[in-house]
């Protein structure tokens, strides 16, 4: 059975199975919606926006999430334009643009904050399941808000905003912070990420160091 079909069966049937698959796979767990107007939802949550991403074969992207109020027996469908992000446990999944191939084609869709709601610059991560993406693997990739950008702007941190030349252009970001600066600018070990490094997993623990020391820079 193709991916897509099964998705929609799994999502669409009579008595969809309750799990968690990624931030942008879920179906019927129990979250809390966040909304722009500062109204929050809890109950049973579903999104289904994985298999959507590289809107195959022209598919309409969904612009909705569906969340069963506390005490409710009906679902309501919530527009993506109105939501900030969901929180499920401890976590909070925020609503972004991203680019995931860094071919300008900006995507919708939930990414798991890694900073705390205070930090002056936040990092986040998505989660493929591999179910959409060219390669069929389970992949994590990494996003930035910079001071300044919008609501949901976000930088990939394998783009060319933030490497080659990371010691340059991360340390311009911090300028304000000198001493935290100049560990970027000298490349001091935990504060650079090489070009080589431009698919592995250790951006997330330079990048956590970095905003770190920053929020506590004075």
């Amino acid at each position: 059975m193709k991916p897509l079909l099964l998705i929609l069966l799994l999502f669409m049937g009579c008595k969809p199975t309750s799990f968690y698959l990624t931030p942008n796979a879920v179906s019927k767990r129990h979250a809390t919606l966040y909304l722009l107007n500062n109204d929050t939802i809890p109950g049973q949550f579903t999104v289904a926006l994985e298999d959507f991403y590289h809107l195959r074969n022209g598919a309409a992207y969904p612009s909705y999430v569906e969340i069963t109020p506390e005490g409710k027996d009906t679902a309501q469908r919530i527009p993506l334009n109105q939501i900030l992000g969901y929180r499920m446990g401890t976590t909070f999944y925020a609503l972004k643009t991203v680019d995931i191939s860094m071919n300008g084609v900006q995507r919708l869709l939930f990414v798991q904050r890694l900073t705390p709601d205070s930090s002056k610059i936040h990092l986040y991560e998505l989660h493929e399941s591999g179910q959409a993406n060219a390669t069929g693997e389970s992949l994590y990739s990494y996003y930035l808000s910079l001071p300044g950008f919008g609501l949901r702007e976000t930088v990939n941190t394998r783009g060319t905003r933030v490497i080659p030349q990371f010691e340059a252009k991360m340390s311009e970001i911090v300028a304000d912070c000198p001493t935290l600066a100049e560990k970027i600018r000298s490349k001091e070990k935990g504060y650079f990420i090489p070009f080589v490094s431009f698919g592995a997993r250790k951006h997330p623990d330079v990048l956590l160091r970095i905003i770190n020391e920053y929020n506590n820079c004075h």
